[in-house]
C-alpha cells in the first residue's frame, strides 16, 4: 500500500507500473478486490497508469526481492510507531470506504496536485509533524506549533488556534471533518487552498 501511495505521488511520467510480489495469494485477492484498502490504492494508480501485478518466486536470488525480505525482517524486530491517525480520522476514512460505489467522489475531478494533497490528508500519510515524527523521526516532535495537540490533518482542519481566523473565513459555520475531506468539489476546493495558503506542506 505504501508503494502504491509513492507511485501515486510520483511525478515520474512512466505510463506502466509493474508491482512484483512473491505472495501469490495477495495478488489473487487483489485481482478480486478482496483487500479493500490496497485494491482502492491500486485503483487510484490505475487512473493515470497501466498497472501490472506480477508474481515472482521467493528466495530464488532475485536481488530486489531478497532485499525486501531483509528489510521486512529488520522491521519485524524494531519498535513499531504509534498509529498517527486518530480514532476520529479512522472513522471518517471507514465511512468513506463504506459509501455505495454509485456515489461519485469529486476528488477524481480535481487537479493532480489537489488529489495528492487530499489523499495525504485523508490517509494520514503526509508531511505533518505527527506522521513525520512517529513514522520517520524526521520531525523533532509530533506536536503542532500551537503546542496544544499533535499536528494531524484533523487538528489543522478543525481545531488549531493558530488557524482560527483563516478557518472561520473559509468555513463561516462549523463544518464536519468528513465534509472537508469527502464532500462535494465545492467543499474540497476550500480544503486544499486552506492547507497550502498557510505554508503547510502535506
Amino acid at each position: 500500500m505504501q508503494t502504491a501511495s509513492l507511485v501515486q505521488d510520483s511525478a515520474d511520467p512512466s505510463y506502466q507500473v509493474v508491482f512484483l510480489s512473491d505472495a501469490l495469494s495477495v495478488l489473487q485477492a487483489l485481482e478480486n478486490d478482496k483487500l479493500t484498502q490496497l485494491a482502492k490504492a491500486l485503483q487510484m494508480v490505475r487512473q493515470t497508469r497501466r498497472v501490472v501485478l506480477q508474481w515472482i518466486p521467493a528466495h530464488c536470488g532475485i536481488p530486489g526481492n531478497e532485499r525486501a525480505d531483509e528489510l521486512a525482517k529488520e522491521g519485524a524486530v524494531e519498535d513499531q510507531p504509534e498509529n498517527s491517525v486518530s480514532f476520529s480520522e479512522q472513522k471518517t476514512i471507514i465511512k468513506a470506504l463504506m459509501r455505495p460505489r454509485t456515489n461519485r467522489d469529486d476528488y477524481h475531478t480535481m487537479s493532480r496536485e489537489q488529489q495528492v494533497n487530499l489523499i495525504r490528508l485523508r490517509t494520514g500519510h503526509n508531511r505533518l509533524n505527527a506522521h513525520m515524527n512517529r513514522k520517520f523521526k524526521l520531525a523533532p516532535s509530533p506536536t503542532c506549533a500551537c503546542g496544544q495537540e499533535d499536528q494531524t490533518a484533523e487538528h489543522i482542519l478543525q481545531r488549531c488556534p493558530l488557524l482560527d481566523e483563516e478557518r472561520k473565513e473559509m468555513w463561516p459555520s462549523p463544518t464536519p471533518l468528513q465534509t472537508k475531506l469527502y464532500g462535494s468539489r465545492q467543499e474540497l476546493e476550500k480544503t486544499t487552498p486552506f492547507i497550502t495558503s498557510d505554508g503547510l506542506i502535506v
